[in-house]
């Protein structure tokens, strides 16, 4: 008797509409070209249709204080039904009804920069239509774009160095948001994996090139002063992170986002 009491139950259960959102990364892109990502949200509901849909797009998120930026550069956004509007790293789309066993998807292209940290993408969808279970209602996805491979010099060859300073800084792309917080300054790598400075003569370090990562230090005669690794670009520079020895086995809490240039 029970069971027939809870199949019952269960046949004339209200209709109610179940959200999911899903984000497609491109199939494949590269630092600082545009990629188009996509964020879909479908009723899989059988019997019910998701009226007052909205799906809140939250794009990757500069480390800079205390104004936060998108972390790359925004091309277009689009929607294939209703209309969407950014507000700093949000994007909110103002779907609509989403009707029982279809989808409606929005389209952000973005160019991503080369960072220390991750590239996060998440999306959320609601409806105003009452009964949506709220557990598939979230997805996350991680930008992670390819590197360019930059052919290691194999004579002296004098590099541009660009670079600004500062705390939880994670990309080169912070700097160029604030440009009057950029250096300069010029280093030679040497052919045989030393590095001069015709500016500092009292630093001197090494470098390696090693696909596409350039590694090299910074030191004085009182021990390295700066470490960096970084990352092709494109075809002449790598961009990444230095970090700075505290004398005591760690680090300072400063970083420094830097671009080498040939």
């Amino acid at each position: 008797m029970l069971a027939l009491i809870l199949a019952a139950s269960s046949a004339f259960a209200a209709p109610v509409p179940d959200l999911t959102t899903t984000i497609t990364a491109p199939a494949s892109y590269a630092v600082d070209a545009s990629g188009a990502w996509t964020f879909k949200v479908s009723n899989v509901s059988t019997n019910k249709n998701a009226s007052g849909v909205k799906l809140f797009i939250q794009l990757p998120q500069t480390n800079t204080s205390p104004t936060v930026h998108v972390m790359g550069v925004l091309g277009t956004i689009s929607t294939t039904a209703g209309t969407c509007s950014r507000s700093g790293t949000l994007v909110t789309c103002n779907v609509g009804t989403v009707n029982k066993g279809t989808s409606a998807t929005a389209t952000v292209n973005i160019a991503l920069p080369e960072s220390a940290g991750t590239l996060d993408f998440s999306t959320t969808a609601t409806t105003t239509t009452s009964g949506d279970p709220l557990g598939n209602n979230v997805d996350t996805e991680i930008g992670n774009p390819s590197n360019v491979t930059v052919a290691a010099p194999t004579v002296d060859t004098d590099v541009d160095n660009s670079h600004c300073t500062g705390t939880s800084l994670e990309s080169y792309y912070e700097c160029e948001l604030y440009p009057s917080s950029i250096s300069t300054h010029v280093a030679t790598l040497e052919a045989d994996g030393d590095i001069s400075f015709a500016d500092y003569p009292d630093y001197f370090g090494e470098w390696t090139v090693t696909g596409n990562m350039l590694e090299f230090y910074y030191a004085t005669t009182a021990g390295v002063e700066a470490e960096f690794v970084g990352y092709g670009v494109d075809a002449n520079c790598w961009e990444g992170m230095t970090h700075f020895p505290d004398g005591l086995g760690g680090y300072s809490s400063y970083v420094s986002p830097y671009r080498v240039c040939l």
